[in-house]
C-alpha cells in the first residue's frame, strides 16, 4: 500500500514540474573502506531500490542526449560517484550490475599513483595513529576515543581543503611527521578496474589530477589540473573523457567562470558541480551542472526529496 501511495505522489509531481528535467545524483564512498564518512553499503543499496522503484534511472551520457533532444522521460535520473576510490568498483559496481544501472565515476588521477587521494591519507594518519593526541595548526587535539579522532578528522580536513596544493601537501607531511603514520594502504581504482568499469558500459569523467580547489590555484596550474586528467584518462581507457566534474563543486567557492571557460576549451561537453539542483538547460548550465543526493535513510524521504528537486 505505501509503495502504492509513494509511486502515485511522485507521479504526480513528475506530471506537473518534471518535463525534460534531469535529476543527476552524486555519490563518493560507500561501505566497509574504512572512512569513517562514507555511505553504508545498505543504505546505497537501498537508494538503488528506491530509484529504480519510483524514477527512470539513465545514463549520464543518455540522458544528457535526449534532454539536447527535448524528448527526456519524465524522472529521468543519472547516478555519477566521484573521485575514484576502489570502493567504486568493488561495491559501488557490482550493486550497479545487480538491479541493470549505470553510472559514470569521476577519478582524480593523482590516485593511480599513488593509491589515494590527500583526503585519505590525512584520514589514515588520524584514525590510526598509535598518538592520544596531536597537534596542528596551532591547535591540539585528543585522540583518545573514537569521537575525538573524527571530530579532529572532521577540522583538519576542513582546514585544509582550502589551501593551494602546494600549501596542503606542506600541512599533510606535518601530520606525517608528526604521527609517524609515513605509509598509506592502497585503496583506488587500478587502471585495469577503470578499463574494465569503462567496457562494462559505466562512463569515466574526470576530476581533475589532484583534487584541489581550482579557485585556490593560479590559470596555469588550474588548467594543467584540468587537461592532464583527460589526458591520462583517456589514455587508460583508449575513448574520449567527455564529462567533468568540479573538486568540491561550489560555484564561486571552488570555481568560477575562468575555470569554465578552461572546461570548454579542454574539449569537454559538460561539466558538473555539487550546487544542489535540477538540469533544466542545457544552454545555460551544460558546464555548471547542479547535482545532489539526498541521504534519507527511510523511503518515503528518500523519494519525496528526490520527486521535489524536479519542481525547481
Amino acid at each position: 500500500m505505501i509503495t502504492l501511495f509513494i509511486k502515485a505522489l511522485v507521479d504526480s509531481f513528475l506530471w506537473c514540474f518534471g518535463k525534460n528535467k534531469l535529476s543527476i545524483l552524486t555519490y563518493h564512498r560507500v561501505g566497509g573502506t574504512g572512512d569513517a564518512l562514507a555511505m553504508d553499503e545498505i543504505l546505497f543499496e537501498q537508494h538503488l531500490i528506491w530509484i529504480k522503484r519510483y524514477l527512470r534511472p539513465i545514463s549520464l551520457a543518455e540522458g544528457l542526449a535526449l534532454q539536447a533532444k527535448g524528448i527526456l522521460p519524465r524522472g529521468s535520473v543519472s547516478i555519477t560517484v566521484d573521485d575514484g576510490y576502489v570502493d567504486s568498483y568493488n561495491i559501488i559496481f557490482p550493486l550497479l550490475k545487480k538491479y541493470e544501472l549505470k553510472a559514470t565515476f569521476f577519478i582524480s588521477t593523482i590516485g593511480f599513483e599513488n593509491g589515494y587521494l590527500w583526503d585519505e591519507k590525512v584520514a589514515f594518519i588520524i584514525m590510526k595513529t598509535k598518538l592520544t593526541e596531536i597537534n596542528f595548526n596551532n591547535q591540539k587535539y585528543s585522540l583518545l576515543t573514537h569521537k575525538e579522532r573524527i571530530a579532529c578528522l572532521t577540522d583538519c580536513l576542513a582546514k585544509i581543503k582550502y589551501e593551494t596544493i602546494t600549501e596542503r601537501d606542506a600541512l599533510i607531511d606535518q601530520l606525517v611527521i608528526q604521527s609517524q603514520q609515513t605509509e598509506t594502504p592502497q585503496q583506488f581504482l587500478t587502471k585495469e578496474q577503470t578499463v574494465h568499469l569503462h567496457k562494462s558500459g559505466m562512463g569515466i569523467g574526470s576530476h581533475t589530477h589532484t583534487h584541489p580547489i581550482l579557485l585556490k590555484e593560479n590559470a596555469s596550474i588550474a588548467l594543467d589540473e584540468i587537461k592532464q586528467s583527460k589526458a591520462i584518462l583517456e589514455g587508460i581507457i583508449n575513448s574520449p573523457i567527455k564529462y567533468f566534474a568540479y573538486p568540491n563543486g561550489k560555484f564561486g567557492l571552488d570555481f568560477d567562470v575562468t575555470h569554465i571557460e578552461m572546461v570548454k576549451k579542454s574539449g569537454f561537453l559538460a561539466a558538473l558541480s555539487t550546487d544542489k539542483g535540477i538540469l533544466k538547460d542545457q544552454k545555460t548550465d551544460g558546464f555548471q551542472i547542479k547535482r545532489f543526493t539526498p541521504w534519507d535513510e527511510t523511503e518515503l524521504k528518500f523519494v519525496l526529496r528526490l520527486a521535489l528537486n524536479y519542481c525547481q
